[in-house]
C-alpha cells in the first residue's frame, strides 16, 4: 500500500496537483492489486469508509487519473464507465449481470485474424471484452 508521500509523488510525476482528495482518492485504488471501479462504486466505497465526497469529485479525479496516464478507462454496460489500474494490455470478461470486470491474461487469448479496417483508419488499440453471465 502506498503511503500519502509516495502517492503525492505519484501524482506529481502524472502532472498532478496532489489535492487532499485525490489523495485520498489514489490511496483507494492503487495498492498491491489491480481493481476494477465506476465512480459510483467508488464514491459509496468512500461514504462506507466515513468521507464525505461529492461523487462530482470523484468523477473528476477518475477522470484527471484518467488523462494523466494513471487509469484505463474500460466502457461496459449501459453507458457505465469503469476504471482500471492495471494499465498493461489485457483483456476481460464483464459479468453482465453484476457488472463485475475481471481480467483475462492476454497469453490466453488468441484472435486469428482481424477485420479489414475502414479506409482512412489505423488501429490504435484493440481490448476484448467477453461478456458472461450465470448458467440458467
Amino acid at each position: 500500500m502506498l503511503n500519502n508521500v509516495q502517492i503525492s509523488e505519484l501524482l506529481k510525476k502524472a502532472r498532478l496537483r496532489p489535492t487532499k482528495q485525490r489523495i485520498f482518492v489514489a490511496s483507494l485504488l492503487f495498492g498491491p492489486k489491480h481493481i476494477h471501479v465506476s465512480a459510483e462504486s467508488l464514491h459509496l466505497k468512500i461514504r462506507q469508509l466515513g468521507q464525505k465526497m461529492a461523487l462530482a469529485t470523484v468523477y473528476n479525479c477518475l477522470h484527471h487519473f484518467h488523462k494523466a496516464g494513471l487509469l484505463k478507462k474500460v466502457n461496459v454496460v449501459k453507458d457505465v464507465i469503469m476504471f482500471d489500474t492495471n494499465l498493461s494490455y489485457h483483456h476481460h470478461f464483464l459479468n453482465v449481470d453484476t457488472g463485475e470486470l475481471t481480467d483475462i491474461d492476454e497469453s490466453n487469448v488468441s484472435i486469428a485474424e482481424l477485420p479489414k479496417l475502414p479506409d482512412g483508419f489505423e488501429t490504435e488499440s484493440m481490448e476484448l471484452t467477453i461478456r458472461v453471465k450465470p448458467q440458467s
